[in-house]
């Protein structure tokens, strides 16, 4: 009788697992029909296009693809760019860090809801320095590559569900370091309608300082540049 009350939890945990994994699969499915029937290239310009007629509707809509651009297989900098070009600087920053912040939250519950016992028992060799940085770094981790234009997001957001991180010191760095990150990137954006101006060569090199400046320290060189990581996993 034990053992069978202590496996039936344990067969719905991988049924659970099972069932989001499919649902990722179909998922990112979707989205690359979406985006093909959509025309969404991979530019800001086409982005702002094609979020740009949709009219009172287009800030909703771009949260969206900002939270589920990893499904879209979009990258953060090419989304939160187009922010700056449809919105602005300040109302992108605020769609994109707000779509950042809902994109970590989905990532992180998602794999807390698998179990960390069956994913751990299934993830490819290459993504598990990745847990073993989200749980002895913690927070102070999540936040620096949140925040710096390059940093790895969403695999960081699984692997931390999957540590031993607390909810809360996770929600609260997402949530500063997320609008950060997208400011960067929208500022640029808004100074690509006027190309070579001061106020684009300003938003460049503040880009590239905020960029390079932390890889000058090896332990954050270290946090930031996971091996094995590919630029669209971002």
């Amino acid at each position: 009788m034990l053992d069978t009350v202590k496996v039936a939890p344990s067969r719905v945990r991988v049924s659970a697992a099972v069932a989001l994994l499919l649902v990722a699969v179909l998922a990112v499915g979707a989205g690359q029909e979406f985006r093909a029937s959509a025309g969404i290239e991979l530019s800001p310009e086409s982005l702002r296009t094609w979020v740009q007629q949709l009219g009172p509707l287009a800030p909703l809509v771009f949260f969206g693809m900002v939270t589920f651009r990893s499904l879209l297989l979009l990258p953060s900098a090419l989304v939160l760019t187009a922010g700056g070009l449809l919105f602005g600087a300040p109302l992108g920053a605020l769609v994109g860090g707000a779509g950042i912040f809902a994109s970590a939250l989905w990532c992180f519950a998602a794999a807390r809801l698998m179990g960390r016992e069956w994913v751990q028992s299934r993830i490819p060799a290459r993504l598990r320095p990745l847990e073993a940085r989200a749980e002895s770094f913690g927070p102070p981790l999540i936040g620096l590559a949140t925040a710096h234009p390059m940093g790895v997001m969403t695999p960081l957001y699984f692997a931390a569900g999957l540590s031993r991180i607390r909810f809360a010191p996770f929600v609260a760095v997402c949530a500063i370091a997320g609008p950060f990150r997208a400011f960067l990137y929208a500022w640029l954006g808004a100074q690509l309608v006027d190309f070579g101006s001061p106020r684009f060569w300003a938003a460049t090199l503040l880009l590239l300082v905020v960029a390079v400046l932390p890889l000058a320290h090896p332990r954050v060189r270290r946090w930031l540049l996971a091996r094995g990581v590919e630029p669209e996993d971002r």
